[in-house]
């Protein structure tokens, strides 16, 4: 995985970067290439503003997720379906199921990567329960915006997770799963943007970048007329997504 820090795109990459980082960023564009076990290669993109997150797998994608970082909610968005998924944050407090101890190695700098700056990537590993989870490559005061509304982003989605992390049979209860999606989900960010990143069966690696960016103001307009539901009306089950109705609560019986 390392080697690819060497690759074309990075270097490319690097140019783009200590060319436009000299001022606050506005809107920024981020690309991604992601390999997955059991998949082709694919890209996902990410538009970061002051206000809006747009998550997508770039021009031309069926579905997107808009997250609006002042309510901290989240509206995904089926363009074939007609549907809109609605997250909201919880301020529910769990407890994990099983002891999380987390710890991390630092490998040191990438010395035959492209510097950023005049900043050098480094390697870092993150455990937990001495369980190697994955392995970053990330520099440190790199697009701080961006780091910003994406912890703010995985943050949401934790607090949305607390829900039912106790529902988790014991078998499934995997401790680098549990820290990534529930206690710990900004772990990969904490040591600066993650240029790299890789576990068993994943890596994504930033292939493209845009900084001042000017997004279509479309890319951000929830279609009118959808279905729309929300996560925790599935939870309780009344959801008809057949018919698009939501149902009523069952009436409790009076004691």
């Amino acid at each position: 995985m390392m080697s690819l820090l060497k690759s074309f795109p990075l270097l490319v990459l690097a140019a783009a970067l200590s060319a436009c980082q000299q001022n606050p960023p506005n809107n920024q564009l981020l690309i991604f290439l992601n390999n997955e076990k059991g998949l082709k290669p694919y890209q996902t993109r990410i538009i970061v503003t002051p206000a809006v997150v747009r998550l997508d797998d770039g021009a031309g994608s069926k579905s997107y997720t808009l997250f609006d970082r002042k309510s901290r909610i989240a509206r995904s968005v089926d363009l074939e379906q007609h549907t809109v998924l609605i997250i909201r944050p919880k301020s529910l407090k769990v407890k994990p199921p099983i002891k999380l101890q987390y710890s991390m190695k630092d490998l040191g700098e990438m010395k035959d990567a492209p510097k950023v700056m005049g900043k050098t990537a480094r390697h870092f590993q993150q455990y937990t329960n001495k369980k190697l989870c994955y392995d970053v490559i990330a520099i440190k005061g790199m697009m701080p915006h961006a780091v910003k509304a994406l912890k703010e982003y995985h943050e949401m989605l934790a607090s949305d997770s607390m829900v039912t992390v106790n529902n988790m049979p014991a078998d499934m209860q995997d401790p680098c799963e549990l820290a990534r999606s529930t206690y710990a989900p900004t772990q990969s960010l904490e040591h600066g943007f993650p240029i790299q990143l890789w576990r068993k069966g994943y890596s994504r690696m930033l292939v493209d970048y845009k900084q001042h960016y000017q997004p279509d103001p479309k890319l951000f307009e929830i279609p009118s007329g959808y279905f729309t539901y929300s996560v925790q009306q599935i939870r309780d089950g009344l959801v008809d997504l057949d018919n698009r109705k939501i149902l009523s609560p069952p009436k409790t019986k009076k004691k």
